[in-house]
């Protein structure tokens, strides 16, 4: 028996008459007594008998009937649930981070996502770089968000979707650095720098950029998270550049932020896992990510210009 037969009996069944089903199923009436014909053969009874000009469910029919209709149930409620994973996909993210995005930028895309997938359980798991690329290749996360991509990562895998300039914060009582436009190296000279941790790739990507232009800074405080740098800046203990993600995030620490004269980049690159398709949910998520870089780059435009 194949579905057509079933669902031109059930036509059958629910319409009272061959001509109804077949208007319903939009094929022609013999087309539905043959497929009829077909089913009370492979069953080995009789499906309907004729009364005058009514056509009449045998009792087989109707207890055929039973099992097809509760069949049909099920389909319907197959079709609600491929409707429910397109809309809301599998109903679970499990997102890696690294700090500058987790404390900042990752938590109002989730109120924006959640706006729409409201019933999507999501968990966000925090830490370097490194560690996330391992998270997202044993497929503990299904997917992360890093600031660099390592060499053993196949490239397929690592999508950019943040590069920002970087920007240098300074206390907001500074005098001197609050009364330029942009601040260049040479204006940070004796400043104490406050710095990322020293295992941090940012931070020696930072170093190396002070160092090919004559270092003068003064380095001996160092924090693990660009939020807590802003906090000690702002408390006055130094200057620092950070991304304009954290930047604009903790101007209530009481920093001043300008332009930094120099092309230090920020990077944002989501990892996926391999051998492994993106989720519906995973896909929107990402364009959500990519819409919200693109508002933080016309933010750092704001800062460049001062408006």
């Amino acid at each position: 028996m194949n579905f057509k037969q079933v669902e031109a009996f059930r036509a059958v069944m629910l319409s009272g008459s061959m001509t109804s089903a077949a208007e319903a199923l939009h094929t022609s009436q013999p087309n539905i007594s043959r497929l009829i014909g077909q089913l009370e053969r492979l069953n080995g009874f009789a499906l309907f008998e004729r009364i005058g000009t009514r056509l009449v469910p045998t009792d087989e029919g109707t207890a055929f009937f039973n099992e097809v209709d509760r069949a049909f149930i099920g389909l319907r409620n197959l079709e609600r649930s491929a409707q429910h994973i397109r809309q809301l996909g599998t109903g679970q993210m499990r997102i890696a981070a690294v700090p500058s995005l987790s404390l900042t930028l990752l938590p109002r895309a989730i109120q924006r996502f959640r706006q729409d997938h409201k019933q999507v359980a999501i968990s966000l798991h925090t830490s370097d770089s490194t560690t996330i690329a391992r998270w997202v290749a044993s497929q503990f996360c299904d997917f992360g968000l890093v600031s660099f991509v390592g060499e053993d990562t196949p490239r397929e895998q690592a999508q950019l979707i943040g590069d920002l300039a970087g920007v240098c914060i300074f206390p907001r009582n500074h005098h001197r650095l609050a009364l330029l436009e942009r601040i260049g190296v040479d204006d940070l000279a004796g400043e104490e720098f406050v710095s990322l941790a020293h295992d941090d790739g940012t931070r020696q990507r930072i170093d190396r950029f002070f160092q090919q232009h004559g270092d003068r800074r003064k380095l001996s405080l160092e924090a693990p998270y660009a939020a807590t740098i802003c906090s000690m800046v702002g408390a006055g203990l130094g200057v620092s550049i950070v991304s304009p993600l954290v930047a604009r995030d903790y101007l209530h620490t009481g920093i001043g932020i300008r332009p930094f004269a120099a092309n230090l980049r920020f990077t944002s690159y989501l990892l996926r896992p391999d051998n492994r398709p993106q989720s519906t949910l995973g896909a929107r998520f990402a364009v959500l990510l990519q819409q919200m870089f693109q508002e933080e780059a016309e933010g750092s435009v704001a800062i460049e210009t001062g408006s």
